[in-house]
């Protein structure tokens, strides 16, 4: 890339709706025509406009942008004047990029769309859900990756509720790959342990030697969530219906069967129903 204005900078500017290292103005103008369609007044930043004053030398830009700083409805001027005084892009470009900021839509659209599909899932409707975060994705503008990464997370966990693990794990290392995030980790290696054999978990933990700390507390989880359930009542009532079967009390048996399974399915609506 070559450099018109200002000057490469040493300490790069960490444009976080992207993931994206800025070092010149010529790149941060790049990047904002890129993510114009998600663009919002986290940019608006007291940090990237002492950024451009320190380490891009260029000061004068840095006092325009200061009178934009907290003001409503700034977001397409703020923009505006440092795509103007950049001259990077070209007249049209600035043009639709300043048109596409001002709607004011950002992300709220996906945003929108994925509150649906949470609340899709949350109904028990799984299916359909899986099917609006497919298109949501298919929909993203490219560069972007917070929300990319949260629609897999959500992604894994509704294959993970339907007993498809190694869907689960897929999606779940997607999320990692963007987010970075450790307890997204655990969630892969979770539904790849409960997609293998232990055999076979046993030998990918042994071939990724990255993951051995992860599975270390992952086995401390499963050892925790085993002690509660052992001393728990629905451990009690399975071993009575085993008891009732075993001695042929028939009655007591379909009478506690029916009252396990009423219990687990009002469970199941109550951890399905949207919080208020």
């Amino acid at each position: 890339m070559i450099v018109a204005t200002g000057k490469l900078a040493k300490r790069p500017y960490r444009m976080a709706k992207i993931e994206r290292n800025i070092y010149s103005i010529e790149e941060l103008s790049y990047s904002l025509v890129q993510s114009a369609q998600f663009l919002d007044t986290g940019i608006m930043d007291p940090e990237l406009v002492r950024w451009i004053d320190t380490e891009l030398g260029l000061p004068k830009l840095a006092d325009k942008l200061k009178g934009y700083l907290g003001k409503e409805r700034a977001l397409s001027e703020f923009v505006s004047c440092i795509l103007d005084y950049c001259g990077y892009v070209t007249e049209n470009r600035k043009l639709q990029t300043r048109q596409i900021v001002a709607s004011g839509q950002g992300m709220e659209p996906y945003e929108r769309r994925c509150r649906h599909a949470a609340a899709t899932a949350s109904a028990g409707h799984s299916y359909a859900a899986i099917a609006e975060y497919e298109e949501i994705l298919k929909d993203l503008p490219e560069p972007e990756r917070e929300l990319r990464a949260d629609i897999e997370k959500n992604l894994g966990l509704i294959y993970a509720d339907l007993f498809r693990f190694r869907q689960a794990a897929d999606h779940f290392k997607e999320s990692f790959s963007i987010s970075g995030q450790a307890k997204t980790y655990l969630n892969y290696l979770a539904a790849v342990r409960m997609s293998l054999s232990d055999e076979e978990y046993l030998s990918f933990i042994t071939e990724h030697p990255e993951s051995y700390n992860a599975s270390l507390e992952l086995e401390k989880r499963i050892r925790q969530a085993n002690t509660l359930y052992d001393t728990s009542e629905e451990k009690e009532k399975i071993m009575r219906l085993r008891r009732y079967e075993s001695e042929g009390q028939e009655t007591n048996y379909e009478i506690l069967l029916h009252q396990t399974m009423q219990k687990m399915k009002d469970d199941y609506r109550l951890s399905k129903a949207p919080q208020i």
